[in-house]
């Protein structure tokens, strides 16, 4: 895979970044080189400016095999932190296998941890300690989406004539189905992408896949790359988290600074809601044109660590067949009648999402890192970056939490994505005190509705916020050397910022 250009290392110490590591002499590699090494037969990864070899701890890692090929050939720094809170296990066993440092970064770098992260550790393991809980308990969610799937089931009969019921009828059943089919993705799969359901790697694939792959007919694989260690890591970074614009010039949202205005923006508020309805179709389609096939994730490589047959054949072929064809060819339910109401789900399913995601991020009360000029620094520690660039809503709220796959305790998920979501209204607290005593300011909204206005206020006020540009030439160069295979021709896609 051709390279593209990196960021320079930062040149203060006090950022986790390649600079963080002394003249060791120790073999140096450059973040494009651990690159070439992401699969079972070779696994890099970067750790705290060291590079480590753990090809042969794939088969021994207590967590499994398929998080760690996910994570091969990129920087972990953030992911051991997160995932393995409550240990220092991991980061003692990686030093086992280091074979050198890396000298640049792919992508921006953030502070060494303060001590929050730490204290905030030690504190959210105490109550779990002392309250004899399991951090990962699977049974809260198992039972909700046993009602879940119940409902969803007799509004499938509903809307595929297996019960004779008035189009009204059917026109609600279709809703349902749609909240029905986005329910399990915010509970099962997201927590199982996060390691959060169940003990081991065996519940995280079964349950996961059951709920995104078989049930929804989108792609874990996409899921982990765009929100595991694209989006949870460099969470609102522009360039990195693939939840935002991707280049400066040419995506319909104008989200950050950085990005050249166009009189269009002025009524995006007004044309992007309505389109986060496509969002599930969307997936589905990028799964095949992105995952797949251009072998990206916005801007995070691919690493392809299970069967693309399987995934990509198999997985969609069942769900079309389930989906689309045992209505039409076996229950012989009227074309006209079947794609209204396929599309009422759908498009139900997409707004469903699109809400919970966008309120948590996409708002003038969030913080956007890096969000005025590319930089390869970003200004806090990565736990101080989280809480500031989340929006939480409707905390003690057991309705909301349940509806939004307590997606309303956002800043508490991004700080511990492995400890289960039933957890957060409990632990929530807790974080907000150490916020607390370091000054560190905890949002959180009173309704869904005011997170939402909010949201439309930060579109409304990108929209209008017209400047002039300079071209960034960084990340002209990166698109240009073309590490990412399917970027879009320079020509149409030259990178601009605001002054």
């Amino acid at each position: 895979m051709p390279p593209r250009s990196s960021s320079p290392a930062p040149a203060n110490r006090d950022y986790a970044g390649p600079a963080a590591v002394a003249d060791t002499g120790a073999v140096k590699y450059s973040w494009r080189e651990v690159a070439e090494h992401n699969s079972s037969d070779s696994a890099w990864v970067i750790y705290a400016g060291g590079v480590y070899d753990i090809t042969d701890w794939l088969d021994r890692h207590p967590g499994g095999k398929e998080m760690l090929l996910l994570a091969a050939g990129r920087e972990v720094s953030e992911l051991v932190a997160s995932y393995h809170p409550f240990s220092d296990k991991p980061a003692n066993v990686l030093q086992k296998f280091k074979i050198g440092d890396v000298v640049d970064a792919e992508f921006p770098a953030y502070r060494k941890d303060s001590g929050f992260y730490a204290e905030l550790c030690e504190n959210v393991g105490k109550y779990f300690v002392d309250n004899n809980l399991d951090p990962k308990d699977p049974l809260p969610g198992m039972w909700r989406m046993a009602v879940v799937f119940a409902v969803a089931g007799l509004c499938y009969a509903a809307v595929n004539n297996l019960v004779e019921t008035s189009f009204g009828v059917k026109l609600v059943a279709a809703v349902l189905f749609g909240i029905c089919q986005a329910l399990p993705l915010l509970h099962v799969m997201h927590d199982s992408s996060h390691t959060a359901f169940g003990p081991n790697e065996t519940w995280w694939k079964t349950a996961g896949r059951l709920a995104m792959d078989w049930y929804a007919g989108a792609s874990m694989i996409s899921w982990h790359h765009q929100h595991v260690v694209g989006h949870h890591v460099y969470t609102n970074v522009m360039g990195a988290d693939p939840d935002m614009p991707v280049v400066s010039e040419g995506d319909p949202r104008r989200i950050v600074k950085r990005q050249l205005w166009t009189g269009l923006y002025k009524w995006q508020h007004v044309y992007l809601p309505p389109l986060y309805g496509i969002l599930g179709l969307k997936f589905r389609i990028q799964d095949i044109t992105d995952t797949f096939l251009g072998r990206t994730n916005g801007p995070i490589r691919v690493n392809m660590y299970d069967s693309v047959f399987v995934r990509l054949v198999l997985v969609k072929a069942f769900w079309a067949a389930w989906r689309i064809g045992v209505p039409l060819f076996w229950l012989s339910v009227p074309v006209t009648q079947f794609v209204t109401l396929f599309l009422v789900s759908e498009i139900m399913t997409g707004y469903w999402l699109a809400f919970n995601f966008q309120v948590s991020h996409v708002s003038n009360v969030a913080d956007f890192p890096n969000g005025e000029r590319e930089s390869s620094e970003i200004d806090d520690e990565w736990a101080v970056s989280q809480v500031k660039s989340s929006v939480d809503y409707s905390h003690g709220n057991w309705v909301t939490t349940f509806l939004a796959g307590a997606l309303n305790y956002q800043t508490v998920h991004h700080l511990f994505p492995g400890v289960s979501q039933y957890h957060y209204p409990a632990i929530a607290p807790i974080i907000r005190r150490v916020c607390d005593k370091r000054g560190i300011k905890y949002l959180c909204l009173p309704s869904f509705s005011k997170a939402f206005a909010l949201h439309l206020a930060h579109l409304r006020e990108m929209g209008e916020a017209g400047k002039a540009a300079h071209v960034d030439y960084g990340l002209y160069n990166r698109l240009s050397s073309g590490f990412i295979r399917g970027q879009p021709d320079l020509n149409k896609q030259m990178a601009v910022f605001p002054m």
